[in-house]
């Protein structure tokens, strides 16, 4: 529990100032009431201060003593008159405590007035303790006052920030904290803050124990107030002794100050690496406290800054898969969402924990249906990154998106339906319904969701359409109209999209006319002029053997951009090599892409031969290879 060290001023209660020392707040044992009762003796005894009326001695009695919130109430409602702002400040904190009902805020509103009143003087005297005590408790009761809280923040900054630097880490901290819990922006007072925290080569942040570390840092995150040097210093005091503070960490602390960083997008390797030791030592015990939550905040960090470390990666899977995938199940679909973004962001396969999760999603109608728009978006996308197939799960959430006369699609923004559509499209599975009620949310109120998307989404939205097959005139339409104000706004990857978007048009759907800007067109035609190719092992192999039976072909080449693995001079036959990057994970089939290739070299009139790499590496000579060779032009020629 915070304590109250109280400090005596001149009212009506003969209080005068006097601050009482406290050794260390990481060793404070004592009980709450029992150093507030005794500091107000102390005042009312001291020969240096005014005495402390008997009155308000006995009303912080009565206060601590209180059992229940009513009790305090009633002592507000009888002895208001009389209270002093350790009174005030030890109410808050019991409320705090006990909590209060939404429609029993009055008293709270009535401290509020109380410390506000200009011909008053108790905020002015508030100190440290008494500051962070009040706006502890109003976060903690999750009730906002953006005028108290202002006007504490000047009260802390008055005089060059004087009593700000009286402040010890325990106090700085729970004021920051609080002011980032109620969502309350006040740049000037972090930075003071930041200051104090770093002054005399960051002397106070070094008493800072692993509880207010991260309470800092997850403030200055919350509220998005940016301070290099702070978090830089703060991880140096993590480190350092050998990361002896970083080990004190519990794993809340530890999912508080990653998610920090991440927020921020401060980069600190070296402090990840550390933490991931950390939770793995001693066979991962800490790792194996960890709740669902930090376990989703904490790889949701190392993805975020790019941070990779498979190792810590596979060990979290195994503790959301132990005991029949318990900690799993207690994952709420935010959870899930970031934990297979993460896993799917830094590349990590684990089929394990992927069909798990879809197991989990499936278990009960009701739990994907808890899932908003940008958890399926998150989910989805994350299956297609790593190309794990699961059909049941993605009918499943094509169902829940079109529920209720499509609900739930209503109330996705265009990033959203472009990751789902994405998702679809990577993975070769077709769902018309699902992608004509898209057609119809983008279309919806004179497409205004395109007002708000950027050109990724526009690429991405208009690829999806074209690699499912799915060809919808009025808003490939509309989506290259955005493109002609977005021209100069296109990467080349998204250039590449908006090519094979082309292609089909032109080949696949050659009736469907829509207008293209020329100078659109012009940079597309560009970027498709040098198509980056590399060739595999795989692919040398195949073109020795070819070499050897005197085939004459070439490599390297595009057909209408598209690159070519192998094209035979003789005849229009191409030969696609097909290592294990063109299809789902763990299984035969070609993934979204590939099949759109092979759709549109098919339309322009070329014979595509495939050789998928689990069938050429089942030869285990020279002879077999030439021979399958062999048996696969001489069928075309046949023909």
């Amino acid at each position: 529990m915070t304590t109250i060290i109280t400090r005596t001023r001149n009212t009506s209660c003969h209080e005068t100032h006097q601050r009482q020392s406290v050794s260390s707040h990481r060793s404070r044992k004592d009980n709450y009431s029992e150093i507030v009762n005794r500091t107000l003796h102390e005042h009312s005894s001291s020969s240096q201060t005014r005495p402390v009326t008997r009155n308000c001695i006995a009303i912080n009695k009565a206060i601590t003593q209180a059992k229940t919130t009513r009790q305090i109430f009633r002592i507000w409602q009888e002895s208001s008159r009389n209270f002093n702002y350790v009174n005030i400040a030890t109410t808050l904190n019991r409320l705090a405590r006990f909590g209060i009902a939404s429609n029993d805020t009055s008293i709270i509103n009535d401290i509020s007035h109380t410390l506000l009143q200009d011909n008053t003087s108790v905020l002015n005297e508030c100190g440290p303790q008494e500051i962070a005590n009040i706006v502890n408790a109003f976060a903690k009761l999750g009730i906002q006052n953006d005028r108290l809280f202002e006007a504490l923040a000047r009260h802390l900054l008055d005089s060059d920030a004087r009593l700000l630097e009286r402040c010890n880490s325990q106090h700085i901290a729970n004021i920051v904290n609080a002011f980032a819990k109620l969502g309350i922006q006040n740049d000037a007072l972090f930075k003071a803050a930041a200051q104090c925290l770093l002054a005399s080569h960051a002397r106070l942040l070094e008493r800072c124990n692993s509880q207010e570390i991260a309470n800092i840092v997850n403030a200055f995150a919350k509220l998005g107030i940016q301070n290099d040097a702070l978090f830089v210093a703060a991880a140096q005091c993590l480190l350092a002794s050998d990361a002896r503070l970083l080990k004190e960490c519990s794993p809340q602390h530890i999912a508080n100050i990653v998610n920090a960083f991440a927020k921020l997008g401060i980069q600190n390797d070296r402090l990840f690496q550390a933490v991931a030791r950390c939770l793995l030592t001693s066979d991962a015990q800490l790792l194996k406290r960890c709740n669902s939550q930090d376990i989703a905040n904490i790889v949701n960090a190392f993805a975020k800054l790019g941070i990779r470390n498979d190792t810590f990666f596979q060990a979290a899977a195994q503790c959301l898969l132990n005991s029949d995938a318990q900690l799993l199940k207690k994952c709420n679909s935010q959870h899930i969402a970031n934990i297979v973004n993460a896993f799917a962001k830094l590349g990590i396969q684990n089929d394990r924990l992927f069909q798990a999760v879809a197991r989990c999603l499936l278990a009960s109608n009701a739990r994907l249906e808890r899932c908003n728009s940008q958890d399926i978006a998150n989910i989805v996308n994350a299956f297609a990154k790593l190309g794990i197939q699961n059909d049941r799960l993605f009918e499943a959430v094509a169902q829940c998106l079109l529920a209720a006369d499509a609900q739930l699609l209503k109330r996705c923004n265009s990033q959203h339906i472009a990751n789902i559509g994405n998702a679809f499209a990577k993975l070769g599975i077709q769902n018309d319904a699902l992608f004509e009620a898209a057609a119809q949310r983008i279309l919806a109120s004179d497409a205004r969701l395109l007002e708000r998307s950027n050109s990724q989404h526009i690429a991405n939205i208009a690829w999806a359409f074209i690699i499912n097959h799915y060809c919808h005139h009025d808003l490939l339409q509309r989506l290259l109209a955005e493109c002609f104000v977005r021209t100069s706004e296109f990467t080349e990857e998204q250039l590449w999209q908006l090519h094979q978007v082309w292609l089909s048009l032109s080949y696949e759907f050659p009736k469907t006319q829509v207008q293209w800007d020329l100078s659109l067109l012009a940079k597309i035609h560009k970027t498709i002029l040098n198509p980056q190719t590399t060739t595999s092992n795989l692919q040398d192999d195949i073109c020795d053997q070819l070499h050897n039976l005197g085939i004459r072909f070439t490599t390297e080449e595009s057909i209408r951009g598209l690159p070519i693995d192998i094209a035979l001079k003789d005849r229009p036959v191409l030969i696609e090599v097909h290592g294990p990057s063109h299809y789902l994970r763990g299984t035969h089939t070609l993934d979204g892409p590939s099949k759109f290739k092979q759709r549109i070299l098919e339309k322009i009139k070329y014979k595509v031969h495939t050789i998928p790499y689990w069938e050429w590496h089942n030869f285990s000579n020279t002879m077999e290879k030439q021979a399958y060779l062999q048996r696969l032009l001489r069928e075309e020629s046949t023909r």
